[in-house]
């Protein structure tokens, strides 16, 4: 949660001015763990797109052992860089970010994503026209313009079977049946349950008032959490499909046995927090992510799987 108390002495400015002269309406939040690869294409899209309104840059890198920071650097000089010794996952890097920032409103940004035209503007002119939105997502899409599915309803024991990394996942989200966990985008702007947090305007009152991400979630799930946090306290999250984003998403040719462990870590704690009282049923969940790794430390062991494919 963000929280005053929360342990910054290990991250340091390396420069105390933002972006932009004067107050900033828009405070731009970027995480950053050995991103040089991606860092490139974001530095062109906010040199060649920025925002319209004063901004600054805030960026928070968890240990970085590549030249992302030299990066940063050379090609945004007067970006507030905070960096970390260490790794301490997504949430607790943006709730870092949040409390640096001076905006009323936040942009939370991947480093991996690139964008065009005035996809930023539009995004906080519509958090502007309403009130009760917490957050605006735009429609995400893969490099090669195919969309990216990013909006998800609410977990609960019934619907988790067919989230995205389960098999019936990608079939669900197709059809927009009862039971889909991802969703596809909507035909127009429309208030939705939950977002990946890839790419995000949110109002900085709200994302204060629920206490920021919860830092108990390492990586995966803290930002469907905190739109549900959102969704209690009375607030909206928002998606506008006319504005596109590009996300290098699954990038990697062999994934990360640590990323499949960080979101059955997150699915456990959200289940935990926000299904307290259905023991069995959570029991049942926790059961089969037990058994998914158990499966994945099988495959990964097994001889085929030493050359990669």
């Amino acid at each position: 949660m963000l929280s005053r108390d929360l342990t910054v002495a290990q991250a340091t400015p390396e420069s105390g001015a933002g972006h932009r002269p004067g107050t900033p309406s828009l405070s731009i939040i970027i995480v950053t763990h050995n991103s040089a690869e991606s860092l490139p294409g974001l530095i062109d899209s906010l040199h060649a797109y920025p925002p319209g309104c004063p901004w600054e840059l805030i960026v928070v890198d968890n240990a970085s052992r590549d030249r992302s920071i030299a990066l940063l650097h050379d090609g945004i000089p007067d970006a507030v860089v905070i960096v970390s010794p260490q790794n301490r996952g997504f949430a607790a890097a943006v709730n870092t970010g949040a409390r640096a920032a001076r905006g009323e409103c936040l942009l939370l940004a991947n480093p991996d994503v690139t964008w065009c035209d005035n996809a930023i503007d539009r995004l906080k002119d519509l958090l502007g026209k309403h009130p009760r939105a917490a957050a605006v997502a735009p429609r995400l899409l893969y490099p090669d313009g195919r969309p990216q599915p990013s909006i998800r309803r609410f977990p609960t024991h019934a619907n988790i079977w067919f989230s995205r990394r389960s098999p019936w996942g990608p079939a669900a989200a197709v059809r927009r049946s009862p039971w889909s966990y991802t969703l596809t985008d909507p035909p127009s702007p429309s208030v939705i349950e939950a977002v990946a947090a890839t790419f995000l305007c949110v109002r900085t009152s709200a994302f204060r008032e629920v206490g920021g991400m919860d830092e108990g979630y390492f990586l995966y799930v803290e930002d469907t959490d905190l739109c549900r946090r959102w969704h209690d306290a009375g607030w909206e999250v928002w998606s506008d499909p006319a504005v596109t984003v590009r996300h290098v998403w699954q990038s990697r040719v062999m994934p990360d046995p640590m990323l499949a462990r960080h979101h059955r870590d997150g699915i456990r704690r959200y289940f935990r927090r926000h299904h307290p009282k259905k023991r069995l049923r959570n029991a049942a969940v926790f059961t089969a992510l037990a058994l998914a790794a158990g499966w994945d430390r099988l495959a990964r062991s097994s001889p085929g799987r030493a050359g990669g494919s």
